[in-house]
């Protein structure tokens, strides 16, 4: 056996057959990540990915504009985007079927990783078993899995493994038709989430584990490879330009970037054997106190690179490992700033590259035990009580995540200076939840931590003034106006506090002026309809309605509100219509089905107006008394 090969444990050596091995895991990957069947959605983009999406929510898939559509930071994944509209179409909003399809993927991903391992290892079973379990079962991997929204993680990856595992068959075979396949796997990888344009580093990677030295003809190969990453480099850059935040790191020091790009990348290591106070956000420290182990890292990194070249660069594996972990993680160091937004590190982040760092680990206890080291079985005992250890730390991290209120607050919990935090709980208690009581402290402490949060300003000053406290709420949308005079939504929301208090004209201003400010908030333009209406200024109320639903075509309220200026043109057919669609759009306000209830009723639908009218009392109207008798209730 040369010096540079695996040592290995064959089949004969081990009694269980390999696919006993591989289902042990795969049982064991199903059991800690159960508790995802159990969860929601959140409202961390997967309202904007999924549940809120007409991509998805459509009648039918519409591929071509799927293809041809951007969504959440002015990302591209068209495949993960189809995979999620299959979701709806076999289940609608039901959360379950998209947890256990993400479920699914992953176990099926970490098939796909033992069996690369086994691959490359000339079929090391004790190797492929390691780094598949902790693939399987690492807490870190919780995020990628468990949140709906990163189906790009597991589908991505999906298609990622499956082509390094043809890449090994067309070296092996050399046979033209599995190279094309592997060209086929890595453009549905970057079609599902752009971090595979690493794929050609990472089949160098392999190269250079699978021979001496690397050659003309093998880098020739990856050519086609490299010009598809390039041109998905390309497209990520010019629309994340588009996008409205910017990287927190685009205008810091190249100095600063190393600082940071360093202490990531040793973060992520040490989050590897002990993933304690896993968060859903972990943010950069503040610009005056950056902890001096920041300032430190480059210089341990440095120190670390130093001894690998004096002392590791023989071992062909565990350079191997260590290439495919810093490959797989280098974009999102944010050395070149490719995200957006102001978080440093993700737990997602790590459920491709994590595979290097196991495969050292497993490098090494396999060389324990093939040399029968009086440590190997310590070792081996270490390794499944960390398995164990894992195990039941993922179960639990998985339950974090059954709804925004369970994720922000653990979120909340190891980062309590983090406004955004208690912004992200608040709008789960606002919109969904409606809990008044629990509202207002989560805006009042994101506006103690960031005082020129314009946001908390807008929505606690709209509860406030639902609680007709008036003086509060003009408080609040006057300091957004002062924080921020191009605000229309600030504009907007102080026009409906106006026009509630008497004072219509200065609720038109305040109109007219969100939308000179914002030509598409189609709210902007139907709280200036309701004025025309109560003005008796039909036609213009009808063209504000027309524009809002222009603007937002799922939008109850205007079309309720047309359909009762049809009625007073007299024409009930129309106004029907327009209830029909209210009621379509959201069928749990009372006041569409009283209003479609009238509509029958003068157009001698006895029946279907007596329905209606019950329904509006199920939905908890107190329907006068004589309209009732008038209908015969």
């Amino acid at each position: 056996m040369t010096k540079n090969k695996h040592k290995q444990i064959t089949e004969r050596q081990i009694s269980l057959p390999v696919w006993l091995v591989a289902f042990f895991i795969a049982i064991i990957t199903f059991l800690v990540f159960s508790p995802s069947l159990k969860c929601g959605f959140t409202n961390w983009d997967d309202d904007k990915v999924v549940t809120q999406n007409a991509l998805i929510t459509s009648k039918t898939i519409e591929v071509k504009k799927i293809f041809t559509s951007v969504v959440v930071q002015n990302d591209y994944y068209p495949i993960t985007l189809i995979s999620l509209a299959c979701n709806y179409q076999l289940g609608k909003l039901d959360p379950k079927g998209y947890h256990l399809w993400n479920v699914i993927l992953h176990i099926l991903n970490t098939m796909l990783v033992f069996l690369f391992v086994f691959l490359l290892t000339k079929r090391n079973l004790l190797m492929a078993s390691i780094v598949a379990l902790f693939f399987g079962i690492h807490p870190m991997h919780v995020e990628s899995v468990t949140w709906i929204t990163e189906r790009k993680d597991v589908l991505f990856m999906f298609f990622f493994m499956a082509g390094l595992i043809t890449y090994l068959r067309f070296r092996e075979s050399r046979k033209l038709f599995w190279n094309i396949f592997t060209l086929v796997l890595f453009i549905l990888s970057c079609l599902s989430k752009g971090t595979a344009v690493v794929f050609p580093f990472i089949l160098l990677s392999i190269d250079y584990l699978l021979n001496e030295k690397l050659n003309r003809k093998m880098i020739l190969e990856k050519i086609p490879y490299l010009l598809i990453s390039v041109v998905f480099v390309i497209l990520t850059y010019l629309l994340h330009k588009k996008g409205v935040l910017q990287s927190y790191v685009e205008h810091k020091t190249i100095v600063h970037r190393i600082i940071f790009a360093s202490y990531d990348l040793l973060w992520y290591i040490y989050k590897l054997f002990i993933p304690s106070s896993l968060s859903t956000y972990y943010s950069y420290p503040p610009e005056n106190a950056i902890p001096l182990v920041y300032y430190l890292s480059p210089f341990v990194l440095t120190g670390l690179i130093v001894c690998i070249y004096f002392f590791l660069r023989k071992e062909k594996s565990v350079i191997f490992g260590l290439l495919f972990y810093f490959l797989s993680i280098v974009l999102m160091l944010q050395f070149i700033p490719t995200g957006s937004g102001d978080f440093n590190m993700a737990d997602r982040y790590t459920y491709l590259a994590y595979i290097g760092l196991v495969y050292v680990a497993a490098f090494y206890i396999n060389k324990l035990w093939v040399q029968k080291n009086k440590f190997r079985y310590a070792i081996i005992g270490i390794t499944l009580i960390t398995a164990s250890l894992f195990c039941f730390q993922t179960y639990a991290r998985t339950k974090v995540w059954q709804n925004s209120e369970t994720l922000w607050t653990d979120a909340i919990n190891k980062n309590p200076d983090e406004s955004f935090l208690y912004f992200k709980r608040v709008n789960y208690y606002q919109t969904e939840k409606n809990d008044i009581d629990k509202v207002l402290p989560d805006y009042n402490k994101a506006l103690e931590l960031n005082p020129t949060y314009i946001p908390a300003y807008i929505n606690r000053g709209t509860i406030f003034l639902n609680q007709n406290k008036f003086e509060l709420a003009l408080a609040d949308f006057n300091k957004c106006i002062s924080l921020d005079s191009a605000n229309a939504e600030a504009y907007s929301n102080r026009g409906l506090l106006y026009n509630k208090t008497g004072h219509s004209d200065l609720a038109m201003d305040d109109y007219k002026k969100s939308i000179r400010l914002n030509p598409t908030f189609y709210l902007a333009y139907f709280n200036r309809g309701e004025i025309y209406f109560n003005r008796k200024q039909y036609d213009l109320a009808m063209y504000d309605y027309n524009k809002s639903i222009e603007l937002y075509p799922t939008y109850a309220a205007a079309y309720s509100n047309r359909g009762v200026i049809y009625i007073y043109r007299d024409q009930y057919d129309k106004a029907l219509v327009e209830f029909n669609k209210a009621i379509e759009l959201n069928s749990e306000e009372p006041d569409y089905w009283i209003k479609r209830s009238m509509t029958e009723n003068t157009l001698g639908k006895k029946e279907e107006a007596k329905a209606d009218a019950l329904k509006a009392q199920q939905l908890g109207m107190n329907v006068d008394a004589d309209y009732l008798k008038a209908i015969g209730l």
